[in-house]
């Protein structure tokens, strides 16, 4: 180069001029906002954080842990239950039935609709805003939501067991003569599909159940083979997949040596068997597989899900308490383990917290936390209901509808 002279390996340049010193000073200002920048991007940060945090401790404090003492009434209104009928939830509602009818009351007292008929021993199946009803061993199933009667079914044979689906889809077990025929059904009365099942076929149909949608029905089955038995959860598909397999059947799967009396699906997607001796859990939305099963030790009393919890309750092993409850997700992980007292007849999830009562007495256990509430009411629970606010809830009593707060 021109300027550029050269001493063995050393090579010399020419000292800047006064412009590129300049550009120098001009890069080091630059450099220097750029690191400013970025040090008050990280304290910003940080101190979002330090804030997120400090809010999450102060809500679970204040809110999540918070203990309530007392519930008191907010409001009243007049409404009178006849001694003999039952009291249900249903969405924000709930529905009062016996052997004459049925109808739907909202929390002012206002009937939503109404329904009679003559029924021995009616049976009432909730899924989501649609809720159906059938006498055992009677020929019909009478189909509502929350706004409308929106049809009647006829069945033409006796009704074993029955279940609704979030669309209005009626799966239902029959008695017929030389076999028990498993129909599916929409809200007009069509059939839509069915198939026989036999003693020496697949064996006899425990339970049923149907996914939110309709398209996804599921049988658990007992059979007997030798002096030996065996459970069949087998897996149904109404749609288009299902009518590549016969009777529509698209996955089972054989449990030897145990019986399987409950089956529920939670949304679209996702199903829950409890056994004698295990919990298995399916997911899937056109072939359900299995998605993970626990062992089981002890009796099971009962079984209860949503579309994201299943508990299930036992005899305490606590001497210190009367129950046990064991709250799984559908990933088939332990989320919780609760003990308790109270003689539950009713039990739902609201906001993360499981909700538990009978006619005198509540209990509120948030998930993964403590109890909340342990208490009695003054005036009879024939239902509770949740709100939008998570402290408030509507009781259900013989005589009127109050409006509950916990504080």
């Amino acid at each position: 180069m021109k300027n550029e002279k050269e001493t063995g390996n050393i090579r010399k340049f020419p000292a800047k001029n006064k412009k590129d010193k300049l550009f120098d000073e001009f890069n080091k200002k630059r450099a220097g906002h750029e690191v400013s920048k970025m040090m008050w991007v990280s304290i910003g940060i940080l101190a979002f954080i330090l804030l997120f945090c400090v809010f999450f401790v102060v809500f679970r404090v204040f809110f999540i842990n918070k203990e309530y003492v007392q519930a008191t009434e907010v409001s009243s209104t007049e409404f009178f239950i006849s001694t003999g009928s039952e009291v249900q939830r249903f969405g924000n509602n709930f529905i009062v039935y016996n052997s004459d009818g049925i109808k739907c009351v909202n929390y002012k007292g206002e009937q939503i609709w109404n329904e009679a008929f003559q029924m021995q021993k009616p049976l009432v199946d909730v899924a989501g805003d649609i809720v159906a009803v059938a006498d055992y061993n009677g020929g019909t199933i009478y189909v509502m939501d929350e706004k409308n009667v929106l049809g009647k079914i006829d069945t033409g044979m006796p009704i074993r067991k029955f279940k609704a689906s979030g669309n209005g889809y009626i799966m239902a077990v029959l008695d017929g003569t030389n076999n028990t025929p498993i129909y599916v059904y929409n809200t007009s009365g069509d059939e839509m599909l069915f198939f026989n099942t036999t003693m020496k076929g697949f064996g006899y149909p425990l339970e049923i159940a149907i996914s939110q949608n309709g398209m996804i029905g599921a049988v658990s089955y007992l059979n007997v083979d030798k002096g030996s038995f065996y459970s069949t959860v087998g897996f149904y598909n109404f749609g288009e997949v299902g009518q590549n397999y016969q009777d529509n059947l698209v996955s089972s799967y054989i449990y030897q040596g145990a019986l399987v009396p409950e089956i529920k699906f939670a949304g679209n997607s996702k199903a829950v068997a409890v056994a004698d001796n295990r919990i298995m859990f399916y997911s899937g939305d056109q072939m359900p597989r299995s998605a993970g099963e626990s062992l089981l030790s002890e009796k099971i009393l009962s079984l209860y899900e949503d579309d994201k919890y299943v508990v299930l309750f036992y005899d305490s092993d606590n001497s210190e308490h009367k129950y046990k409850a064991e709250i799984y997700d559908y990933d088939a992980k332990l989320k919780d383990k609760m003990y308790f007292d109270i003689d539950y007849t009713d039990v739902f999830f609201d906001n993360n917290r499981i909700v538990l009562y009978n006619n005198e007495e509540v209990l509120i256990h948030v998930i993964g936390g403590k109890d909340k509430f342990t208490g009695s009411f003054d005036d009879a629970i024939l239902a509770l209901i949740p709100t939008s606010s998570p402290k408030r809830f509507i009781q259900v009593t013989p005589n009127d509808i109050k409006t509950i707060e916990f504080n």
